[in-house]
C-alpha cells in the first residue's frame, strides 16, 4: 500500500508541472496567432505597398482594436496564473508599456508571495525603484566609464563643466540609435559652444564593434563604454529598457528630461532652455524632432546659468 501512494505522489507531480506548462504553451500559441495577424496588419499600414489611404486607414482602426484584444488577453492570462513565474514575463512584453509604474508594481504584488521572492520579479522591483528617481527634478546617478584610448570618463566631472550634457545611450547594433546621430550632430554643432556637452554611453560588448561604429557615424563628442553590454550597472541605474535612451541633465546633475526617443527628439528642449536667433527664426522650435514622450522640468533651468534649484 505504500508503494502504491508512492508511486502516486510521484505520477502527480510531473502531472502537475505539465499542467502549469500547458496553460503557458497555451497562452504562446494563441498570442501567436494573434501576433500573425497584427504583423499582417502592419505590412499594409507602415510597409511598401499600392494600397490607398482609406484602406490603410480602415486596417490601422483593426489593428488598434486587435492591440487592445491582445492587452486584454494577456491580462485575463495573467490573472489566472498567479502562481506561476512565466507569466511575469508575458505582464513585462504585452502589458507593461499600457501601465504607469504604480499599477506595474501592484501587478507585480498580484502575483503569489513565492513568485515575487524569484529572482525575476525582485529585478523589476529594483528597477520601478531606480525608475521612480530617473524623473525630471531629481539628482542624475554619477557613473564611470572607459573612453577609446582607455581613459576613466567621470560622468559628474563632465557635467560639472557644461550648462547641460545630453546622455545618449546607444549601441553599435543599434539602427535607430544609430539613426538618431545626424540630429545630434546638428544639435552639437549649433550649442556646442554655448555650453552644451554630449556623452555618448554605449552598451556594446564586443570592442571592435563598439569601434567600428564611432569610426564610422565620426561622433565628434565624448563617447565610453565598459563592455558591459546589457550587464552594465547604468542600465538600471537610469532605468534604461529600450536604446536609444537620452537623459538631459544641467550644471548641478539635476535631471532636466528623460525618455525613449527612436527619434532623437530629447534635442528639441535645449532649443527651449537655451534658444538662439538662428534656431527660431530659420528653423523653429521644432527643427531638432517632436516634443512627445517627453517630460521637461524647465523650473531646473535658468536661462542666465544653470540654477539647479527644484521646487
Amino acid at each position: 500500500m505504500k508503494n502504491i501512494f508512492i508511486i502516486i505522489i510521484l505520477t502527480f507531480c510531473p502531472l502537475v508541472s505539465l499542467l502549469a506548462q500547458d496553460k503557458y504553451e497555451v497562452f504562446r500559441k494563441e498570442m501567436s496567432l494573434i501576433e500573425k495577424q497584427e504583423n499582417e496588419y502592419r505590412k499594409v499600414i507602415w510597409g511598401e505597398n499600392d494600397f490607398s489611404q482609406d484602406y490603410k486607414d480602415s486596417i490601422y482602426k483593426k489593428h488598434q482594436v486587435l492591440v487592445k484584444e491582445k492587452v486584454e488577453f494577456a491580462k485575463n492570462a495573467i490573472r489566472e496564473n498567479r502562481d506561476d513565474e512565466r507569466f511575469l514575463k508575458v505582464l513585462d512584453i504585452y502589458v507593461r508599456n499600457f501601465l504607469s509604474l504604480d499599477e506595474f508594481e501592484t501587478e507585480l504584488k498580484s502575483f503569489s508571495p513565492k513568485v515575487q521572492k524569484m529572482e525575476n520579479c525582485q529585478r523589476y522591483f529594483e528597477f520601478i525603484k531606480y525608475a521612480r528617481i530617473n524623473v525630471p527634478g531629481k539628482p542624475c546617478i554619477d557613473f564611470e566609464m572607459k573612453g577609446h584610448n582607455g581613459e576613466t570618463i567621470k560622468f559628474s566631472d563632465v557635467y560639472k563643466k557644461h550648462k547641460l550634457v545630453l546622455v545618449d545611450f546607444w549601441a553599435s547594433w543599434c539602427g535607430a540609435c544609430r539613426a538618431t546621430i545626424p540630429s545630434i550632430k546638428k544639435m552639437y554643432a549649433d550649442y556646442h559652444e554655448k555650453g552644451v556637452e554630449v556623452v555618448s554611453v554605449s552598451l556594446d560588448d564586443n570592442k571592435k564593434a563598439w569601434e567600428k561604429a564611432f569610426e564610422e557615424e565620426k561622433i565628434p563628442w565624448i563617447d565610453g563604454s565598459n563592455l558591459l553590454g546589457w550587464k552594465d550597472p547604468v542600465v538600471l541605474w537610469y532605468a534604461i529598457r529600450g536604446i536609444p535612451h537620452k537623459v538631459l541633465v544641467d550644471q548641478n546633475g539635476i535631471i532636466v528630461a528623460s525618455g525613449f526617443h527612436q527619434l532623437g527628439s530629447l534635442e528639441y528642449p535645449i532649443n527651449i532652455l537655451i534658444p538662439t536667433k538662428t534656431n527660431y527664426e530659420k528653423r523653429g522650435p521644432y527643427h531638432y524632432g517632436p516634443l512627445s514622450y517627453l517630460s521637461v522640468n524647465t523650473s531646473a533651468f535658468s536661462l542666465s546659468g544653470v540654477s539647479g534649484k527644484v521646487s
